[in-house]
């Protein structure tokens, strides 16, 4: 479904038609595809999902312009509901200069902000052209020197997303992508937050959860999110090791540590495989997930010295293991 929004009138005086273009793209798809063709994967990956209607709820809307018949910007949101990523900017070489990226940043978080959005995300290069442009729009770094940043379209939008609410256990779907790269970016809780898809301290979630879906069957992947409502407040996921040949699988458990509470159902929600050796990263202290891991039969097996750098100091990292 295509909606225009407004026209505006560009610097170089060319008339721009501003739209939303919401997944399924219907008769725009390939073109949105041929678009972002550059992107590869495995952020294609979702563009042709979503173009399918195979991304359960989560909402793909492109915020797209044209000149003429010519696409020349896009920017997309993805969200669900309330917590939403911010990707695919970029405008055609040949357009660029004449105001394309404001028009649809703005018409962006219009829209978003419309339809219930409360707080986005994104990804970029810290004190980059781009980064200064999201800077413009609101968005702030979550650490300083970070090229991770959330605009908080409602205040306390933030923390109502981690306030208490009833716990549940579900598999992690399309819709949930938003929420759990929002839980990773948090400022509190351990520094070593996912192991296997390599997520240090305060990092999104949004290329590594592209990752680990593209890769779901051949590491023989499972991924759950612990819920508060609908809120996204932990994540377990349990995959063969990149590395090792064999049954070697990496376990990665990290909750808010508001929801300290949840940590065990979460991991008892895996099927953990037969013959096979578990072993999970942690960082000193990782107090909570280390009695959790120790209640279901890990076993301290090696502890790395000065193994990371938490806050430009070293530190330790646990390994524990369970042979199954």
């Amino acid at each position: 479904m295509i909606r225009t929004l407004r026209h505006v009138r560009l610097r170089s005086g060319e008339r721009l038609r501003v739209a939303a273009l919401v997944a399924p793209a219907g008769r725009y798809a390939k073109a949105i595809r041929a678009f972002l063709a550059h992107k590869g994967q495995p952020w294609l990956l979702h563009v042709d999902l979503a173009n399918q209607g195979l991304t359960d709820r989560l909402r793909t809307t492109y915020y797209v312009g044209f000149l003429g018949r010519d696409l020349g910007g896009n920017v997309m949101i993805v969200d669900d509901g309330r917590v939403g990523i911010l990707g695919h900017v970029f405008t055609s070489p040949i357009h660029r200069r004449k105001g394309i990226c404001h028009e649809l940043m703005a018409a962006a978080l219009e829209g978003f902000r419309a339809s219930g959005g409360r707080v986005l995300s994104l990804g970029t290069g810290f004190d980059s052209p781009a980064y200064w442009i999201y800077h413009g729009f609101g968005f702030r770094s979550v650490a300083p020197g970070s090229g991770h940043m959330l605009l908080e379209l409602a205040p306390g939008a933030v923390d109502a997303q981690f306030a208490p609410g009833r716990l549940r256990v579900a598999d992690a779907r399309w819709h949930h992508w938003p929420g759990l790269s929002l839980l990773f970016l948090q400022p509190r809780g351990d520094w070593l937050r996912a192991y296997s898809c390599g997520v240090l301290g305060q990092e999104d979630f949004e290329g590594r959860f592209l990752d680990l879906q593209r890769h779901r069957a051949p590491r023989h992947t499972q991924a759950k999110v612990l819920l508060a409502g609908e809120r996204v407040v932990g994540a377990a996921i349990l995959q063969r090791d990149r590395l090792w040949p064999g049954d070697i699988y990496d376990l990665d458990l990290f909750v808010h540590p508001g929801f300290c509470a949840g940590e065990s159902s979460l991991l008892r929600s895996l099927k953990l495989p037969r013959r096979a050796k578990i072993q999970a990263y942690l960082d000193r202290p990782s107090a909570s997930r280390a009695a959790t891991l120790r209640a279901a039969g890990f076993t301290l097996e090696a502890t790395l010295r000065r193994q990371a750098l938490v806050c430009s100091r070293p530190a330790d990292v646990q390994v524990l293991s369970l042979i199954t």
